[in-house]
């Protein structure tokens, strides 16, 4: 059927928005992902490796009173993408669009009911809340969260003062750490553990705190970091917070035996792995390409382009599972959806005939992947697969820059 631009024009509407809007909410429902998580010796303990954040871009002027910015640029609209998935399985729990303006916290604390017995989970300082840490402790779940350079750390006072009546002074009970002493008392590369701390001035939240003395170059490239974001958002750090520059706070109520001192930041660094995902989302689907149309028309690309990210990365998983599970490989994120975003037109002719050409389709691709979505090795940094003890092939000749 032959349409003109302008009938074509007319079709992106609201009631284009909500269907996609829908058949997005629809397919997170449908969990495509595979059940059966990364073989690995935490699985037993961790359910599930919830990670959460945001992606954000900038948009035109004419969109700001639906989507306003963070403020700092030159733009007074912009969109910020929320998403939660979980890092074992492949699954995406949340996705979830809004202005740019809106606060990470705020979504992340709207996220934590969902949290169950043994989910393990990993988010930014952006989310940092002690009510929301504490929520999931009391449902028997875990974390690993950086925490705020203006968070007080204490750790009870082995000699408080008593009233008559023996009731400790509240003044007394806790004595604060002062973490610039601390800090200076480590070298650079050097971690401790604070023994029996309580996180937050009125919280006292009972946790493990681990800080890490970056080196020297650390320090000055999250330095070099925070010039750039003072200049992009219009911002200042306060001078504490660049004080403190030189150390990572960690705060965790994983077990000691499971998740030593020593490997505190290499589970951090999951987080880092949905900088990936937000990664092919620009590089690959352009999701933050937008020109001055209307917002009907702009809204209906985001949300097909999300269905499209899903799709892929659904298939992305699976195949990571598979590799891993009948070739011993660890799959590239990046490569693999580079490669899967390329085949979609096939898949879909596929569709269109039968279950044969389909799963014909799909071993192609498989064999691609095996060939050519093989995730490099950089020089003494860990995988994802090295830090959750997965077993699987692993050849020098693997050893190059990703």
């Amino acid at each position: 059927m032959l349409i003109s631009p302008e009938g074509l024009n007319q079709r992106f509407n609201k009631a284009a928005v909500q269907f996609l809007q829908h058949t997005l909410s629809e397919l997170l429902n449908q969990k495509l992902t595979s059940s059966i998580p990364i073989s690995s010796p935490y699985t037993s303990v961790f359910k599930r490796i919830r990670i959460l954040d945001s992606t954000a871009f900038q948009l035109p002027d004419l969109f700001s009173f639906v989507y306003p910015g963070a403020g700092g640029c030159s733009h007074t609209a912009g969109v910020k993408v929320q998403l939660e998935y979980d890092l074992l399985s492949g699954q995406f729990l949340h996705i979830h669009t809004g202005p740019g303006k809106q606060h990470d916290r705020t979504y992340g604390s709207l996220c934590v009911p969902t949290v169950t017995a043994n989910d393990l989970c990993i988010r930014d300082l952006g989310y940092f809340h002690l009510k929301d840490l504490q929520h999931i402790q009391n449902e028997k779940a875990y974390y690993i969260s950086r925490i705020k350079s203006n968070t007080r750390i204490y750790q009870k006072n082995p000699s408080p003062n008593y009233f008559q009546d023996g009731r400790i002074k509240k003044g007394t009970e806790y004595i604060q750490i002062d973490m610039e002493v601390l800090m200076n008392s480590l070298q650079p590369g050097q971690t401790c553990e604070i023994p029996d701390a309580y996180v937050g001035m009125i919280d006292k939240v009972p946790t493990r705190v681990i800080v890490h003395r970056l080196t020297k170059e650390q320090q000055q490239k999250r330095l070099q970091d925070q010039t750039v974001r003072e200049k992009k958002k219009g911002m200042k750090y306060s001078s504490r917070s660049k004080r403190f520059s030189g150390i990572n706070v960690y705060m965790t109520n994983t077990p000691t035996d499971i998740v030593p001192m020593g490997q505190v930041h290499d589970w951090y660094s999951l987080r880092w792995q949905i900088e990936i995902l937000f990664k092919t989302w620009k590089s690959f689907f352009q999701i933050h390409q937008c020109k001055k149309i209307k917002s009907e028309k702009w809204e209906c690309h985001l949300y097909g382009q999300l269905i499209a990210i899903l799709l892929c990365s659904s298939i992305m998983f699976q195949m990571r599972q598979l590799l891993l599970i009948k070739k011993k490989r660890e799959l590239s994120e990046y490569k693999a959806i580079y490669m899967i975003k390329d085949y979609f037109l096939l898949l879909f002719q596929a569709i269109q005939k039968d279950t044969q050409e389909l799963s014909k389709i799909l071993l192609r691709l498989f064999n691609l992947l095996h060939q050519n979505g093989r995730k490099s090795h950089r020089y003494e940094k860990k995988t994802v697969f090295d830090i959750l003890g997965v077993v699987y092939n692993f050849t020098m000749s693997d050893n190059q820059a990703a």
